[in-house]
Parts: structure tokens; sequence; C-alpha cells
């Protein structure tokens, strides 16, 4: 059976797309791409040239389990995240991408169906790159090439840390081990521990990690009785023992 191309789904965008200024939002969002930084000033005009800013709304669908996608995609606002849902209703958050963070394997892989549904996981807005810019841009930046790699190596990696962790983990082990990875990944060092600024809701948090949310919830409300976890009005705080416990 063929499995059919799907451009980015714009039902659920917010507004109209508009030309992108090539010294506006979209360069100041391929200066700010970690993966980016070692290109030059003019090959990241000339890309930003090439690509359109993107609103979505909330819940809206990125890409579509099965279907094909020819862009790259940087996340310029807010976040998207990968999701695998089970027949019985359950799901998991496979990835989650943030501000700054760049999706290159639509790309790199467009003959490939998509292993999961991408969606916005809040209102965002996207800088969607055509592949076949994005192509020339790296065939043109092997610095930028590695840098690319690397970062889905990392991404590889930390799959492979949650599949190892629901099969040999406890719930307790896997909230932990989620909590302190966002904090090193997003958070502030503090002088009793890492505050996460946006703590992810327990929904959010079960579906990382693979659990129901109402044993994420009973082991979140025994972490910050044992004074291990701290909220902080939208932030979150996890102790040095947590922290010190996973080093």
């Amino acid at each position: 059976m063929a499995i059919a191309t799907a451009p980015v789904d714009f039902e659920a965008y917010e507004r109209p797309v508009k030309p992108t200024p090539v010294d506006g939002p979209a360069l100041e969002a391929l200066k700010a791409c970690a993966e980016l930084r070692s290109a030059s000033l003019d090959a990241l005009r000339a890309l930003a040239r090439q690509a359109t800013l993107r609103p979505v709304g909330r819940g809206a669908t990125v890409g579509a389990q099965g279907t094909r996608m020819d862009t790259a995609i940087l996340v310029v606002r807010g976040r998207i995240r990968s999701v695998c849902r089970a027949p019985n209703g359950r799901e998991i958050s496979v990835e989650v991408f943030r501000t700054g963070d760049l999706i290159a394997d639509f790309a790199l892989a467009s003959d490939a169906p998509l292993a999961n549904d991408w969606e916005a996981v809040e209102s965002s807005t996207l800088l969607v790159i055509p592949r076949e810019v994005m192509m020339a841009f790296l065939r043109g930046a092997p610095d930028v090439l590695v840098a690319v790699a690397a970062g889905l190596c990392a991404r590889l990696e930390r799959s492979k840390q949650l599949a190892t962790g629901i099969a040999l983990s406890g719930v307790q082990e896997r909230v932990v081990s989620r909590l302190v990875a966002l904090g090193r990944q997003d958070g502030a060092p503090q002088a009793e521990g890492l505050l996460i600024r946006s703590r992810p809701t327990q929904q959010e948090l079960a579906n990382q990690i693979g659990a129901c949310r109402e044993t994420v919830s009973r082991t979140v409300s025994e972490l910050v009785r044992q004074g291990l976890l701290t909220p902080r009005g939208r932030s979150l705080l996890v102790s040095n023992r947590l922290v010190e416990g996973l080093a």
C-alpha cells in the first residue's frame, strides 16, 4: 500500500502565513539554534530567505503517523512532541522539542514514513525549511552537518534510555530520572538543587515515562512530602539528593 506524503497540517493554524523577513525572527531563530552556530551569517540569511514562519495552535498536527514529510523544522517558540498511541488509548511522548530545537529527521530521511504522530503541545511558532534547501545548506556546511548528526545520536541515546527505563525501572525511578533530565536540559542550578522553570503537568510526565497519571501523582506527592521535590509557583525544585543519586 502506498504511503501518502503529507506536508505540515496547516488547518489548525492561528494566523495566515506571512512572508518571512530575512533579518527578522527567522534569522534570529536560526542564529540561536545550537546546531547552526558554526554557519556563516550569509549562509543563515540565505536559509532564512527560503524558510517560512508558521504559527500552530495547541494540539495541531504537524505530521501524521505513516505519512512522509519533506521539510526540516526549527521550533521558534513553544513545544512539539512525537507521540505514540496504542489502540487502547494509552500514549507515550517519545520526544519533546522546545524553543531552539531543530528537527531535521524529515529532511534527512524523507523517504521514511513517520513512526509517530507529531503535534503541538502548546501554541507554537515553527520555521519550516524545504528539504532541498536544508540539504543544500548542509552540503555547504560540513561542521553543521556534524553537529546535526551529533544531535540525532544524542536523541537516539535518550530514546534508548527511555525504553530501558520502562523495561527495568519502577515508576519512582523513572519519575526522578525524567525530572533530573528536564532540570539539566532546561533548568537553572540552585544551591538546593535544579530548578525546572516550567514544570510538566502530571499527565505530561506520565506520557513521557510510560506510566498512568494516577501513579505519577502518588509518586510526586510522596517525593514532595519527603522534601525531595519542592513546587515553587510554576517551577519545581529537584533536590540535590535526587540529582546526586543519578550522577
